[in-house]
């Protein structure tokens, strides 16, 4: 009777230049996750979209998510592609032989026993390759759309945090003129022109009015803390400025012409992305069809023993297309419905793309009549304070709540302009993933 005890070794080639630097940026990540964030400024300074968005292409969570997804699908294409190569394997072999009635009657012979496993169909056949080379291209547009996608994020909050702003300071023009009408009114109470109860209202307007802009002040707070967190900040201790310019954070980015919605798609990186999407599945398809005719299966397998020498062996196997013929048809009727869904994909991907560029214009178009009009106003504003009595704060309330709408359109002609630049910019000629033959 035999017993047979073994301890397997695998052991590999080299690793590829591509896994090592992934390694390398998968320890870069690790060590900025791992240190403290920046101190604030000294000076006390506020920051703005260009700050925030710096400090979020650094340590932000969003753009830390994008890297890790880049770094994980350069480990999938990297084990797709070492798949190609020998695997060495090495085995630690006991037996161990039971002779007659004796239990201490036993017979043990150990040896180390030396592989060589080699698929070599993927090796020289190199089907997939054409699929492995899209991946190679698609990683990056991948990584850069998921970029614009955190930056996107990013001042969208922005955006949010400043609009509060707006209501805060709306808030308290509100409060102010409540109190103004209030003091005239506490004048007219007193001269008999108006009740007390029309005074006691006022006030509890003011009041509220009051409440109202603590409320948006609390809020305020809250969501400088979220626009904090995506820029990877610790909360506290940083101020962050509203109402400042979006578009110049975005100088960085390639300015299009923004004119030309096809020009536009034509240059952004979401026609790349849909472009190699619709590669990468034509890819599959084809890596199927031809999967239907090349059913080899190959291996060289050589083993050496201290007892038995050098084994080596060549073993081929190959299945008849007949007998496997409903499994390589399933097969690529599967890639043909994914190329099918990804061809919809992408139309949809345009007209999306389109409606969004429309709905950007056209709110650019109505942010600028807005702010005619309320820039309209701020002027009639001023007129009636020139023209009103120095001792009545209401006109000087009323100059303040036109120029805060006058802000606030500026700010939102801006923002817009903001998300179609990143609509439209064009994704940068990195190569860096480009996987190898």
């Amino acid at each position: 009777m035999g017993v047979l005890a073994g301890v397997g070794l695998a052991l590999a080639g080299c690793a590829s230049h591509q896994l090592q630097e992934t390694a390398e940026q998968i320890d870069v990540m690790a060590q900025e996750l791992a240190a403290p964030p920046p101190e604030p400024p000294e000076d006390g300074a506020a920051l703005g979209p260009a700050d925030l968005l710096a400090n979020a292409e650094s340590r932000g969570k969003d753009f830390m998510r994008a890297r890790i997804s880049r770094a994980r699908a350069m480990l999938e294409l990297d084990k797709v592609k070492s798949a190609r190569l020998p695997r060495i394997s090495a085995e630690a072999r006991q037996i161990s032989t039971y002779k007659g009635d004796d239990l201490a009657d036993v017979a043990s012979v150990s040896n180390i026993v030396l592989g060589v496993n080699w698929d070599i169909s993927k090796a020289l056949l190199r089907l997939d390759q054409p699929a492995v080379k899209v991946a190679g291209r698609l990683i990056p547009v991948q990584y850069q759309i998921a970029q614009r996608t955190a930056t996107t994020n990013l001042f969208n909050t922005y955006n949010e945090y400043t609009a509060l702003d707006f209501r805060r300071r709306n808030a308290l023009l509100k409060e102010r003129g409540l109190a103004c009408r209030a003091g005239d009114v506490a004048m007219e109470v007193a001269d008999g022109d108006a009740t007390p109860q029309e005074l006691k209202a006022l006030k509890d307007q003011v009041a509220a009015a009051r409440r109202e802009a603590d409320a948006v002040s609390r809020s305020l707070d809250s969501k400088r803390d979220e626009v904090l967190g995506l820029a990877g900040l610790a909360e506290g201790g940083y101020r962050v400025a509203p109402e400042r310019s979006v578009l110049s954070a975005l100088s960085g980015y390639q300015s299009v012409t923004d004119d030309d919605a096809e020009a536009c798609f034509a240059n952004s990186g979401k026609k790349r992305l849909e472009d190699l999407l619709v590669e990468a599945a034509a890819a599959q398809l084809d890596l199927a069809r031809q999967s239907r005719l090349t059913k080899l299966k190959t291996s060289i397998p050589s083993f050496m023993t201290q007892t038995g020498g050098l084994n080596l062996q060549f073993l081929v196997s190959y299945v008849l297309p007949l007998i496997d013929e409903g499994d390589a048809l399933r097969m690529t009727q599967n890639a043909r419905l994914t190329l099918l869904e990804t061809i919809i994909g992408a139309r949809d991907n345009r007209r999306h793309f389109m409606s969004d560029f429309a709905s950007l214009k056209l709110g650019i178009a109505a942010a600028d009549s807005d702010l005619a009009a309320a820039s309209a106003a701020l002027v009639r504003a001023e007129n009636q304070r020139q023209n009103a009595d120095p001792a009545q704060c209401a006109a000087n309330v009323d100059v303040e709540k036109a120029k805060t709408t006058v802000a606030a359109a500026k700010f939102k002609i801006d923002m817009l302009k903001s998300r179609l630049r990143l609509l439209c910019a064009p994704l940068s000629e990195k190569t860096t993933d480009e996987a190898g033959p």
